[in-house]
């Protein structure tokens, strides 16, 4: 089910940027400097989708009002770095840090990770940009696809002693047995976020959906009726849009290294030095003052 969700939901995705890039010709226009990179910081929570938790599978885990809504929360802080190829498609890696835990308190199971790591390449498209609507809001679908890299431990709540370690066994000198080393999986991001402009380089955003990893021992617990497991993401961040400035060398055929030539003769800065460059060493002008030059 889950697989033909993702299957639909890439498809659409690309099928609308191509229709955009085709229809939305009155929306491409000469960026303005903070408009052509981007980059991003953000911070917020986490929670497991998989074999090993109480929210019974559900994409959104209870509700507020319930607490296993707030159990097994960590903490997740990440950013990115981008450029707009369109003013409603930008083009960014994506990177972020946080544990993952969950707890199946009916089989008396734990797990938790060390410091996860993705890092993806994503792809956002702001709607009301491609309707054309000139607004300082932003509501947006992003989807990406990189890697997942992870290391789980598995414990018995009743008895502490821990059952399973992923990827990697490493028995420490008391005797514990812990993960060692990191398993890089396969990773995609299905995110929707909205964000506001106050000004015009300035972005607030939030933005909260799951990474599907196609591996199905994150809990360390492998299950026949799932392939591969999810952490959902919640997080609020700030962006900033920038430009590089190109480097010009001293070209004399460049019009913008010379400041005096920029208004093409307007300004009193240029006509100055055009007068001068008139001028003999006596300080007279070089052109003729015979009465056949002022005929003319």
């Amino acid at each position: 089910m889950f697989n033909k969700f993702f299957k639909i939901a890439i498809v659409t995705f690309f099928i609308t940027l191509c229709y955009s890039a085709n229809s939305q010709n009155d929306n491409y226009y000469f960026y303005h400097d903070y408009e052509a990179w981007e980059g991003g910081i953000y911070m917020g929570v986490n929670s497991f989708y998989g074999d090993v938790n109480d929210n019974t599978n559900k994409i959104f885990p209870a509700t507020p009002f319930q607490k296993s809504f707030y159990k097994d929360r960590n903490f997740v802080v990440g950013g990115y770095f981008g450029k707009r190829m369109t003013p409603f498609w930008t083009l960014s890696l994506d990177f972020n840090f946080g544990k993952v835990a969950g707890r199946d308190k009916y089989n008396n199971l734990a797990f938790s990770t060390s410091w996860n790591t993705q890092v993806v390449l994503s792809n956002t498209l702001d709607i009301l940009s491609m309707c054309n609507l000139d607004t300082k809001w932003s509501v947006y679908p992003k989807i990406g696809v990189g890697v997942y890299a992870f290391r789980s431990q598995l414990r018995n709540t009743l008895t502490g002693n821990t059952e399973a370690v992923y990827p990697n066994v490493f028995i420490a000198e008391d005797g514990t047995i812990k993960a060692a080393g990191y398993r890089c999986s396969v990773a995609m991001p299905l995110m929707l976020g909205a964000g506001f402009r106050p000004l015009p380089e300035l972005r607030v955003f939030l933005e909260t959906g799951v990474t599907w990893v196609f591996n199905d021992f994150l809990d360390c617990t492998p299950s026949s009726s799932r392939k591969f497991e999810g952490v959902w993401n919640t997080v609020i961040g700030v962006s900033y849009q920038f430009n590089f400035t190109p480097h010009r060398g001293a070209n004399p055929r460049n019009a913008t290294a010379n400041e005096a030539l920029k208004d093409d003769g307007v300004t009193k800065k240029y006509k100055k030095q055009r007068y001068k460059s008139n001028l003999g060493n006596g300080g007279h002008p070089r052109y003729s003052k015979s009465s056949a030059m002022k005929k003319h």
